[in-house]
């Protein structure tokens, strides 16, 4: 199925109702800046400090003066826009479509499932694009300033090399056994080119990866011939060729990658290593060690991304316009307004936005049936996207599924929550059934969005026994009430936001990391289900409460796939521009060969 651009089903309907709104725009605008200069936010309220005591009062006085006046004016024609505006609304696709020719090239979209196998990135973040009067109400202004801003972090994010430091061993004359294929190709660097115990800005990133050099085989004995010596004084904290005022500084944020033969050498890390730790990758290793990372980048190469609460239609806007020049292929404006299969009226969509870099084949939104309180006013539900990610010698085409969902938010409507989550399993059922085909071949399956619960609240012990995530694993969560190593909760404290520990990605990054300024600046559950600091198995950086996920399920795909998570963030670097932790996920893909199934299935027969 071609997806067509525009929402409406011909140029004409779609033209009536840009003219309805270009009539309501001009009373939405007035109220939207009326209500915003008496709801200040606490950045405002500091700079007002520094003012003169008069001047915020006049200034309050004289715009919503201006701004009632306007808004007198305009409300007439408002009216007229409505009345034409409303009922279009029937014959309205509940979303809207925007592509352009990848520029990264169509070499990356033709992965043939063979080989080593390829690597997706997954971003959600909950970016609070409401009005901006509305916003204030959350501690955040500005929308279309942070939209820009937030655009602009996640392009740069895609333009930049995924490094993996990798140390092979001296015997070995091949990189290829431990390069993984992605978009972009992993670069192979000497292990000595990085500074163990340098904290690394991110505006120090540059230098560094300048630093970086291949290694041919000539060269790796002897790069490699300290490594032992290297990890003894990384698990004390100390490097042989530093002094000792380095060493006090906090070790950067590296992951060491060695092969299987190198581990054979080497003493087995510590686990106390903390960030510097070090990730084995093979068959032994498994994706139920992988420790979370708090990171103050978008992690590079992501493939897919879901933004929440994307309501304000400007923002929106864009998002599209510097998204898409990475981001080939967007959905935006996903929702229903009206009337339209809801019971209740719809004066805001859903606020899912969605972009890819590979092909949209088909999408679906469904509508959350019973909402109440301030969520009935915005269309929340899910949105099912199918995406080709590639094209097998068979001429198979290899797809995946991704979902995005925003639950209902008040806390006691538990009820509602759960029948959503029952809603969107068999929503996500339906969709797979009515776009499968047999000339396909699945190879994900992930559901992402913020699900309003944690899972270490006791008043939400429902959710969180909800088969959903007995279908789908969570990356983060070992069990009700205890969560992994590294993983921290999503939602900040509004009313701290802009406080100085946590107003920039490094300064968050730290705070997150200290138990004392984590319980200041994230929200955590009032009643926990499991004191998680009394297991060996908790987290240590961990806490908080942790409503955006990202999820994945392994039994919908393929018999010839395997999953593997290599890895999962927490993203700082929207640090005062959202009230949410950005989270991205990585999932590795491989196929087996057929010679590989038939041995699989002799192995299961005995």
């Amino acid at each position: 199925m071609v997806l067509r651009e525009s929402p409406f089903p011909n140029a004409c309907v779609h033209g009536l109702h840009s003219a309805a709104w270009a009539l309501i725009f001009p009373c939405f605008w007035t109220l939207d800046h009326m209500i915003a200069i008496c709801v200040p936010t606490t950045s405002e309220k500091r700079r007002k400090q520094e003012q003169e005591c008069y001047l915020y009062p006049m200034k309050v006085f004289f715009g919503v003066l201006l701004c009632l006046t306007l808004l007198i004016i305009c409300m007439p024609l408002a009216l007229l826009g409505f009345i034409v505006w409303a009922p279009l609304q029937a014959v309205r696709r509940p979303f809207s479509y925007s592509f352009i020719e990848d520029p990264m090239g169509d070499a990356r979209k033709q992965w043939t499932g063979s080989g080593e196998g390829m690597g997706f990135g997954f971003l959600e973040a909950n970016l609070c694009f409401l009005p901006n009067c509305l916003a204030r109400f959350n501690n955040l202004a500005k929308t279309q300033r942070r939209a820009a801003r937030i655009a602009t972090h996640i392009c740069d994010s895609v333009g930049r090399p995924r490094i993996t430091v990798c140390v092979d061993s001296p015997t070995s004359m091949s990189i290829s056994s431990q390069s993984r294929r992605s978009s972009l190709t992993p670069v192979k660097v000497a292990f000595n080119s990085l500074s163990m115990n340098g904290a690394q800005a991110p505006g120090e990133l540059l230098p560094v990866m300048n630093s970086l050099h291949y290694i041919d085989s000539s060269e790796e004995s002897s790069e490699v011939e300290n490594f032992p010596a290297n990890i003894s004084a990384g698990q004390t904290g100390e490097h042989p060729s530093e002094p000792a005022a380095a060493r006090d500084r906090q070790p950067a944020e590296i992951t060491e990658v060695m092969s299987n033969e190198q581990h054979s050498k080497c003493p087995a890390p510590s686990p106390t290593l903390g960030k510097r730790h070090i990730r084995l990758r093979g068959k032994q290793n498994r994706k139920e060690d992988l420790v979370a990372e708090i990171s103050p980048l978008f992690p590079a190469d992501m493939a897919f991304v879901c933004l929440l609460e994307v309501f304000e239609k400007r923002a929106a806007a864009k998002l599209k316009q510097l998204l898409q020049p990475a981001f080939g292929h967007i959905l935006y404006d996903v929702g229903v307004y009206g009337f339209q299969s809801c019971c209740e009226f719809k004066f805001l969509n859903s606020g899912i936005f969605f972009a890819s870099r590979y092909p949209i084949l088909d999408a679906e939104y469904y509508c959350f049936p019973r909402t109440r309180g301030e969520d009935a006013l915005a269309a929340k539900g899910l949105l099912c996207v199918k995406i080709q990610v590639g094209l097998t010698q068979q001429d198979l085409r290899i797809v995946g599924y991704v979902s995005c969902t925003h639950l209902h938010a008040t806390a006691e409507d538990n009820h509602i929550r759960q029948n959503q989550l029952s809603h969107i399993v068999d929503w996500i059922s339906e969709f797979m059934t009515a776009t499968g085909r047999k000339d396909e071949m699945v190879v994900f399956d992930v559901l992402c969005g913020d699900f309003n619960f944690d899972s270490s609240s006791m008043e939400d012990h429902l959710e969180q026994q909800h088969q959903i995530l007995q279908l789908y694993k969570d990356p983060c969560c070992i069990a009700p009430g205890k969560e992994k190593p590294g993983v921290v909760g999503t939602l900040l404290e509004q009313r701290t936001m802009y406080d100085e520990p946590v107003i920039s990605p490094e300064n968050l990054q730290r705070a997150l990391e200290i138990d004392e300024l984590r319980k200041q600046y994230l929200a955590f559950p009032v009643n926990c289900v499991i004191d998680t600091n009394d297991s060996p198995e908790a987290s240590t950086v961990g806490g908080g409460r942790r409503i955006d996920y990202l999820l994945y399920r392994e039994d919908t795909v393929a018999k010839e796939v395997t999953t593997e998570l290599e890895e999962f963030t927490f993203i700082t670097q929207l640090a005062g521009m959202t009230d949410h932790l950005p989270i991205a996920m990585r999932l590795f893909i491989s196929m087996a060969s057929e010679d590989d199934l038939v041995n699989r299935g002799t192995v299961d027969e005995f």
